[in-house]
């Protein structure tokens, strides 16, 4: 297999500002707050922060936060949105973080950009960074046809980014397997051009 990482990584630097320029408001306006509902505290870590995005809204709602990314062009973005966030840039397989550290991650199509072989390393990291009782949110792309592989976008120059597609159930299993109860389950429909459907996924550490 290509090095789907460090071509997907050197494909958000490349894209950085046109993604931020088309990705400006959250479509999970709902699930935050279902999600911040449930947390017992406030201190809340995102793996794949992006262009700062959701970031700026965990922050101007008071949360204690911390954004990562692998893409440093895209965190630049994130920390001139919001210059007084903490935007890290670190690996998604290796958080660096002590265990049982955050009420809650948060992870928005970013699980997304893995092979389905890996994704399960993904899970079990952000749960250990969780603490007993904590929550987490996930979102992935349905499966409408093409399972995983190098995809490029036309709105993005066709610069190719590794996506992996799941069924509803399918994502569920995994993060079953991972030891991590599935509390809610949403399907929404981004108001793009290709309708883009998504899974979103919140689950609790037991």
């Amino acid at each position: 297999m290509k090095d789907y990482k460090k071509l997907t990584i050197e494909a958000y630097d490349r894209m950085a500002q046109n993604f931020s320029d088309t990705h400006f408001d959250s479509m999970y306006t709902s699930e935050f707050k279902k999600f911040t509902s449930l947390l017992k505290g406030n201190k809340v870590l995102e793996i794949g922060c992006g262009a700062g995005r959701d970031g700026e809204l965990f922050i101007k709602n008071g949360y204690d936060y911390i954004g990562t990314d692998a893409s440093s062009e895209m965190l630049k973005i994130a920390q001139k949105r919001t210059p007084s966030g903490v935007f890290k840039q670190m690996d998604y397989y290796n958080l660096d973080f002590p265990a049982n550290t955050f009420d809650g991650f948060w992870a928005s199509a970013s699980f997304l950009h893995v092979p389905k072989k890996d994704v399960s390393k993904l899970i079990t990291e952000a749960k250990r960074i969780l603490k007993s009782g904590g929550v987490g949110f996930i979102s992935v792309k349905e499966r409408t046809g093409v399972d995983e592989g190098l995809i490029g976008q036309p709105i993005f120059g066709n610069i190719a980014r590794y996506f992996s597609f799941y069924s509803r159930g399918e994502f569920k299993d995994k993060l079953k397997e991972a030891g991590l109860e599935v509390v809610k389950i949403t399907k929404i429909v981004e108001n793009d051009e290709r309708k883009t459907l998504w899974f979103c996924y919140i689950v609790r550490k037991p």
